[in-house]
């Protein structure tokens, strides 16, 4: 079952997809695009993939860069969050996005005022999803915002790593990314592993290093006609 064009916010969207069983946990995902393009309707063939593993799938529009500043878009994230948390009945709510949907779904859990403003805990989350995320500043808010060079890399509010500290808590959280990702992006992520362990050893994250270039786990499909992420979230499941 599907219901498309549910008007969350203002003039944003989202689409939901419901699998074909009676309980299930719902995933709220956000799309790429560098935050300056994309839509919701751009995931719509790999979040299918994920309702046949069981989940639903709200994926959702947010404020991009050439129409609004940041954090405006984070902000529309959380609302997409609240609005799935109040309106779908499912066993619980996971949050994952691609690229600069990865970024929006990192700053989500990493900074909890985000969610703390739309009367959403942390604790709340079921899990975390992050494909190909940039854990610092994203680069075209350096380019389009601070008019900066997109490859200098920076750590401050608008980076999800500056969040991280003794008081980081989230239930899991899986980061994804690619042999030839975007440049520096496997680095970062590195780091950000090597972050959060730092602070606490116990968190339950985990990365994972997949074949190919930016995002090629959720843009192309395998062998076995599959998606790799798809695969990788279905061994990933029992965490849940």
């Amino acid at each position: 079952m599907e219901k498309k064009n549910i008007n969350f916010h203002k003039d944003l969207y989202m689409d939901i997809f419901f699998p074909e069983v009676e309980e299930y946990f719902t995933i709220v995902y956000f799309h790429g695009g560098g935050l300056i393009e994309g839509d919701k309707g751009d995931t719509h063939e790999f979040v299918k993939h994920l309702t046949k593993l069981g989940f639903a799938v709200a994926t959702a529009n947010y404020s991009l860069l050439t129409e609004s500043k940041f954090p405006e878009c984070v902000k529309d994230a959380a609302r997409a969050v609240k609005y799935v948390k109040d309106n779908i009945k499912s066993k619980g709510i996971l949050v994952m996005g691609q690229s600069a949907g990865a970024y929006l779904t990192l700053m989500l859990c990493l900074n909890k005022e985000y969610l703390k403003e739309v009367g959403i805990d942390n604790k709340d989350i079921v899990a975390w999803i992050s494909d190909a995320g940039q854990p610092t500043t994203h680069f075209n808010i350096l380019n389009y915002e601070r008019g900066l060079d997109p490859l200098l890399q920076r750590v401050d509010e608008a980076a999800p790593l500056y969040y991280v500290n003794k008081d980081t808590y989230f239930s899991h959280l899986l980061l994804l990314t690619y042999e030839c990702d975007l440049p520096n992006r496997l680095e970062q992520n590195k780091l950000l592993m090597s972050s959060i362990k730092t602070f606490n050893e116990d968190l339950d994250v985990e990365l994972k290093i997949l074949k190919g270039e930016h995002c090629h786990g959720s843009g192309t499909l395998d062998e076995d006609g599959e998606y790799e992420v798809v695969k990788v979230i279905k061994e990933w499941m029992h965490r849940l």
